[in-house]
């Protein structure tokens, strides 16, 4: 009986531990999922607006750099409680709007104009729309 006992406490242990365990690993799973989602956009970003070696690189860097920073204030925003769509959205557009500027000090004013020809770039004039009457100002 005394032998039972131990195995119970062992397996019990066990079970705690490979809770733990399995709970962490979506976090890693979804962490490396966003990493290559991430590094599938860049990618993307290159083929489509034709960027070169350099600005490819400074691109890389700024969403290997920045992107975590991003999903890390999403997921306080989801901790915190907020349920409104409004707290998301201002999130969103805050970084949104973060990256269009440093992808125009990166990109041509050719690829400029092309991204703003992109949904991406029609997704900015909606958010410009958004942030501007946010702050009470008119919207054009």
């Amino acid at each position: 009986m005394k032998h039972l006992s131990k195995y119970i406490a062992v397996a019990a242990l066990f079970l705690t531990l490979s809770g733990t365990l399995c709970k962490a690993q979506p976090a890693a799973q979804e962490e490396k999922e966003y990493a290559d989602a991430v590094a599938k956009q860049v990618e993307q970003m290159i083929e489509h607006f034709k960027l070169d070696d350099y600005q490819a690189f400074k691109l890389d860097t700024l969403m290997q750099h920045y992107a975590p920073i991003y999903q890390a204030e999403i997921k306080r925003v989801k901790d915190s409680g907020a349920a409104q769509v409004a707290s998301f959205q201002t999130v969103v557009d805050k970084w949104a709007d973060f990256f269009d500027s440093e992808y125009q000090k990166i990109f041509t004013e050719e690829q400029w104009k092309r991204y703003l020809k992109s949904p991406a770039g029609r997704e900015k004039k909606k958010r410009d729309k958004r942030m501007a009457a946010a702050r009470g100002e008119e919207i054009k």
